[in-house]
């Protein structure tokens, strides 16, 4: 697999991604048991701007747009925030990591991708030992430490439309994989 590149074109911080953290390490958080039972295998993933993506992802409307567009982010487009980004806003709010795609890719714009991903990286990793956490993981997975705080909750009809979302989006992506 290629390098894991955590920066997305939406603005959202794969680094911090429950799918592709599990497929590295195995360990499901509450936004990747969701998906229920897939082999480590089928959760490979070396980011949203690599070439080998988690099959979910590969149908995404603003990773094809950029790409075909040749930009680095969103808001590089003349365009943004265009329709297609404000009605996946709307569609993925029930997702509490989408609310920071915004807000960083005006630091993007802002700051510098560079300094971004520093800072996200930093905000992603356990305060006491430094290790790397998911979006939902609810406990440091090398020192125990409650994260709770840090990172976000995934309950009730959330937790249900996770789990609907989640897998009709990676059938689409393993549908759309094979007839390629």
């Amino acid at each position: 697999m290629n390098k894991f590149n955590p920066d997305a074109y939406c603005g959202i911080y794969c680094g911090a991604c429950s799918i592709a953290m599990h497929g590295q390490t195995g360990r499901a958080d509450r936004f990747a048991a969701c998906l229920g039972n897939l082999p480590k295998e089928e959760l490979a993933c070396g980011g949203c701007k690599s070439e080998n993506v988690y099959a979910g992802c590969s149908t995404c409307s603003l990773r094809r747009c950029a790409r075909e567009k040749n930009i680095a982010h969103c808001i590089d487009c003349a365009d943004y925030p265009c329709k297609s980004y404000s009605t996946w806003q709307t569609v993925a709010k029930f997702l509490p990591h989408t609310h920071e795609a915004v807000p960083s890719l005006e630091a993007i714009k802002r700051d510098g991708v560079d300094h971004w991903l520093d800072a996200k990286k930093r905000r992603w990793a356990c305060p006491d030992c430094g290790t790397p956490f998911s979006w939902y993981g609810p406990v440091c997975s090398k020192c125990g430490r409650a994260l709770v705080p840090k990172s976000y909750e995934l309950s009730g009809w959330k937790k249900f439309l996770c789990h609907f979302v989640l897998t009709m989006a990676y059938r689409k992506g393993k549908a759309k994989n094979k007839s390629v």
